[in-house]
């Protein structure tokens, strides 16, 4: 058996204490490259959703099919539906929670893809990057309208599976997760602490905004 003798001590000491600066250089340049990488993402995501979502020839399908495509791409879905679900998802069955993800998206994708019609001659920056209080890398970016303000949007992006995925956009300082979290738990309330209440209710909305926008 090997004892480190009193002599040796002040060695490793010395060794430990000069080591240390190098393991946080490389644990700072390891969180550089992290964040530069998240802010590349959705530097680029935005822009590609810009590009891709505007075009005035676009059917309420091809908008639709589009978006769905690129929400599923760079959001990580399940968590997004998991976490404005809150408390219920633990109340749910496990084919309410199926259900409920599917309708999720479904609404999502009605609701923004929407919203996208009336964007027009937008410049989307991804303006830089630094640690999350909730995890993952906080990216800050802005959308200039010619003709209006400056919108300030903050993203959430943590690595799923080896990939960057947005967990949440906070839209001048307001969480989409924690505005449908409060949603949710009030039509929740409103159907008896039902969470089929609240699928039902999705589906209902979604099909609501899908049929106007073919008629309009």
């Amino acid at each position: 058996m090997h004892v480190t003798t009193t002599r040796t001590q002040p060695v490793l000491r010395r060794f430990i204490i000069a080591m240390t600066p190098i393991f946080f250089l490389a644990g700072a340049a390891a969180s550089a490259d992290t964040t530069q990488d998240a802010v590349t993402f959705i530097d680029d995501f935005g822009n590609r959703a810009i590009k891709q979502l505007t075009g005035a020839e676009l059917t309420p399908s091809d908008l639709e099919e589009r978006f769905r495509s690129l929400f599923e791409e760079g959001f990580d879905v399940p968590y997004i539906a998991r976490s404005a679900l809150g408390r219920f998802w633990r109340k749910a069955s496990e084919q309410e929670r199926k259900d409920y993800v599917a309708a999720f998206e479904d609404y999502m994708v009605q609701v923004y893809s929407a919203k996208f019609r009336q964007y027009s001659g937008e410049i989307f920056k991804a303006t830089g990057g630094g640690p999350s209080p909730s995890g993952g890398i906080n990216v800050a970016s802005t959308v200039t309208n010619p003709d209006g303000p400056e919108t300030k949007i903050d993203w959430t992006v943590d690595t799923v599976d080896g990939k960057p995925k947005i967990r949440d956009i906070k839209i001048e300082g307001v969480s989409m997760v924690t505005s449908y979290r409060d949603e949710f738990a009030q039509l929740v309330l409103q159907n008896n602490g039902q969470v089929q209440g609240l699928i039902d209710s999705l589906r209902q909305k979604a099909e609501q905004i899908s049929a106007d926008k073919r008629s309009g």
